[in-house]
């Protein structure tokens, strides 16, 4: 392995970022943790980690769009140029089909890169069919990026939900959950994810009842899992000493702790810690506090603080309604659909300032440089719910899981913040104001600002508490 002394890096942090994944690799004792805070440049220093050494790896990431932002990104480009090695992105069955590729081809070229490029949830379906989905439960090391999603796991509902029509091709008319699945699992040819799903629902089933978890019939009929803390069904594979969690938020308060109580993962290895750039870029905390979210005057705040905002400027919201309402009522703005990611969304701005976006805190960086990041609302997680017998109107909602997911709600908060203050970070010299909305941000404490902004965000929020008239307070100028 080279000491790669010859590679440009962008700080001695990220230097020291790549460095401590190449020592983990070289001696893994247990799970490596590593936090690489905004601005850091992570995802170019774990592509030349990985890359150089030289065993079978994997990438895994929350979503295929988020492969697609990684595979043509400059990051991936600056590592393959150092240390060439093949590279492959494995898709699911109907991805390939639906643009006429060859599948078979795809999974063979996949299985032969020496990285591969998967989602999480692909992570889930190849254990339970023991590595012949796409073989990154055999890799000799796996990788996860964006690893703070996995404790609720990017597009679990989607890939483990066997829907009411998907149960009446295959002819099956069960009303309970383990039923069902017993009767999917005995048709011999079966979707791959879909005997999967039916193996991880059947397990919830067979299993002891615990809060965090639950399998059973969705309002339409179907049957799906819900796991609150969903990364705990790859367990025996977060403990294992080769892989390593990377995200820019894994820590809550400094700790590790939440991230590991959630993933089950029972050591960690000692070269784990959060990585923060000694000076990278500035921060500018505004806040605008005085009225309840949904309100017609928080709605009127919101609204004045985009239009009045200056440079390039994205709002962040935690839906694509919340999107689509404040681009309805702010002129010549930018509205990101559900079909495209934040990148391609601000790609397609043109003589546009203002990028509206749901979900912006997740992905990698966007080509435009933020002035401006709006928070109209924090973005806390919401609960779901599944009942045990699927009938023609639902049975109520269980009250006590609304309460049980209350500190995993605001911890994920906390975690999204930390990404959404990422975006006006992304040169050494940025300077961008950050204006906050909702007064709920209150309850996430000092910790989810950045350390070295952490002085200016004290003294921002006093003031949005005395709401008196200040020089600093933008909602009065």
């Amino acid at each position: 392995m080279t000491d790669g002394s010859s590679w440009v890096f962008r700080s001695d942090e990220q230097k020291d970022f790549r460095d401590r994944i190449a020592a983990h690799l070289r001696n893994p004792t247990a799970p490596l943790l590593l936090e690489g805070t905004a601005g850091l440049g992570k995802t170019r220093a774990m592509a030349l980690a990985l890359l150089e050494s030289g065993q079978r790896v994997a990438m895994v990431f929350p979503t295929h769009q988020l492969i697609n932002q990684f595979f043509t990104s400059t990051d991936l480009e600056a590592a393959l140029e150092r240390c060439p090695r093949s590279v492959r992105a494995f898709r699911p069955r109907m991805m390939i089909e639906e643009v006429g590729g060859d599948y078979e081809q795809m999974k063979q070229e996949a299985a032969a890169a020496d990285l591969l490029l998967c989602t999480m949830s692909s992570v889930i379906i190849d254990q339970r069919l023991d590595g012949s989905y796409n073989g990154v439960t055999e890799r000799d090391v796996i990788l996860f990026d964006e690893a703070d999603q996995m404790p609720a796991m990017a597009g679990l509902m989607a890939e483990f939900n066997i829907p009411k029509a998907k149960l009446s091709e295959l002819g099956i008319n069960e009303r309970t959950p383990m039923a069902v699945v017993e009767a999917v699992l005995k048709i011999k040819t079966l979707e791959p994810e879909v005997r999967a799903a039916a193996k991880v629902i059947k397990e919830v089933l067979q299993g002891e009842e615990v809060w965090f978890r639950k399998a059973g019939m969705t309002d339409d009929g179907g049957v799906a899992l819900y796991h609150r803390l969903a990364g705990r069904l790859i367990k025996k594979i977060s403990n294992r000493p080769t892989t390593v969690f990377c995200s820019a938020t894994l820590t809550i308060g400094g700790k590790f702790q939440d991230f590991t109580r959630s993933m089950g993962i029972t050591s960690i290895s000692p070269l784990s810690t959060s990585i923060e750039p000694a000076h990278h870029g500035e921060l500018i905390f505004d806040f605008c506090l005085e009225h309840e979210i949904d309100s017609p005057e928080w709605l009127n705040t919101v609204v004045d603080q985009i239009e009045n905002s200056e440079g390039p400027t994205l709002v962040v919201t935690p839906s694509f309604a919340l999107a689509n309402q404040l681009g309805e009522l702010v002129s010549d703005a930018t509205v990101r659909t559900r079909e495209e990611t934040t990148s391609e969304a601000a790609a397609r701005m043109g003589n546009s300032k203002i990028l509206i976006a749901a979900g912006a805190w997740a992905g990698l960086d966007t080509p435009t440089e933020w002035s401006t990041v709006i928070v109209p609302r924090v973005p806390f997680g919401q609960p779901k719910y599944l009942t045990d017998e699927w009938n023609e109107t639902p049975d109520e909602w269980i009250e006590k899981e609304a309460m049980a997911s209350f500190f995993d709600s605001r911890n994920l908060a906390t975690r999204r913040m930390k990404q959404v203050f990422g975006r006006g970070l992304r040169r050494p010299d940025a300077v961008c104001r950050v204006v906050i909305c909702d007064p709920r941000i209150l309850m996430l404490g000092e910790t989810v600002s950045p350390a070295r902004f952490r002085t200016g965000w004290l003294e921002g929020r006093a003031i949005s508490l005395t709401q008196t008239v200040s020089e600093r307070d933008p909602c009065l100028r």
